[in-house]
């Protein structure tokens, strides 16, 4: 049931999750089937300053030709990965050692989403099945076969811009 759980509800600290917490006013842990996802009933969470999530994209800064702002360069600390919505697709960003990379968000083994999964270094591990992949090419470690796309990705002032 856990996997199930997880596959329909998203980690607990995954960006279902914040979608949640944010739809329901801070009730992300209610995990019942049942939840109403109805406008009125949005109350955003407060932000928190120890929540690298609560800094919001630079509204103020114009990207390069062909890239979207997809988050503030603070929100995503060293060795970590985030979902972002972009141009109508769920892409993974990751903090390399402050270098940011960009991949599908989709596992193509489970449809596991890659955002929420562990960044060790250049290497992103799928939460669902532990297929890794190098955000820096694409290639993945577990089946050389396979790969993910990348996106180019450019930082602007504080802004992480990605082209789609």
């Amino acid at each position: 049931m856990g996997l199930l759980k997880s596959l329909v509800l998203g980690r607990e600290d995954g960006i279902r999750a914040k979608i949640r917490s944010l739809l329901l006013g801070g009730g992300a842990e209610d995990t019942s089937p049942n939840i109403s996802y109805s406008a009125p009933n949005y109350a955003p969470a407060p932000a928190s300053s120890s929540s690298s999530s609560a800094v919001e994209p630079p509204r103020d800064v114009t990207p390069p030709v062909g890239f979207e702002v997809v988050l503030h360069k603070d929100a995503l600390a060293p060795g970590s990965a985030m979902e972002v919505i972009a141009g109508g697709s769920t892409i993974a960003v990751c903090n390399v050692d402050g270098t940011f990379h960009a991949v599908d968000n989709v596992c193509p083994h489970g449809d596991g989403a890659l955002g929420e999964g562990k960044l060790k270094g250049a290497i992103l591990t799928c939460p669902y099945h532990g297929w890794s992949f190098d955000v820096t090419d694409g290639a993945c470690k577990t089946n050389p076969e396979v790969s993910i796309n990348t996106f180019e990705v450019t930082v602007k002032g504080d802004a992480v811009c990605v082209r789609l």
